[in-house]
């Protein structure tokens, strides 16, 4: 059927996908993690996959320091410690789905711990991260293993083991 000249048509998708904006505030991420932004389309696109849900909004990534990530714990969740991964909803102005902020020191503590690259945990915390913007959480035991099948699904496209088994772990 032709389209209406009274209704404009739809936009066609971006086949790339919405835009990843990347913030490298720790250089030591770039120097230890190839194309951190390839990464990230790479992880996002791989949640987005696995909830059968295309990502349809900007996403922000932001690559800092443990005390970088420190302040923001204190700020956001009361907890004034780092962690590895953080995820913030939008405000509700902006067309974005959220941002995620990593913590270089944490991360590689943790993927030496695991015996993986960093490269793969960061894959796996970027996953985590849009998961949390999507609506998934893991306070309770049933949203937990809901949100780790998810995970392990997404982390099978990118050629990922599975985080939580415990040769991996």
């Amino acid at each position: 059927m032709p389209a209406r000249p009274d209704i404009p048509a739809e936009p066609e998708p971006d086949p790339a996908g919405p835009a990843i904006d990347i913030a490298l505030l720790d250089d030591r991420w770039a120097r230890d993690i190839a194309d951190p932004e390839a990464l990230c389309t790479e992880a996002a696109r791989a949640a987005a996959n696995a909830i059968k849900t295309p990502q349809s909004a900007d996403l922000s990534v932001a690559f800092m320091d443990d005390a970088q990530i420190q302040t923001l714990n204190a700020q956001y969740r009361g907890k004034d410690k780092p962690t590895n991964v953080l995820s913030f909803p939008p405000d509700g102005f902006n067309p974005v789905m959220g941002d995620i902020a990593l913590a270089y020191e944490t991360c590689a503590r943790e993927a030496a711990e695991k015996n993986i690259s960093l490269r793969a945990h960061t894959a796996h915390l970027i996953v985590h991260g849009y998961l949390h913007l999507s609506g998934y959480d893991h306070l309770e035991e049933a949203q937990a293993v809901q949100m780790e099948a998810l995970e392990i699904a997404a982390l099978k496209t990118l050629g990922l083991d599975n985080p939580y088994e415990e040769n991996n772990v």
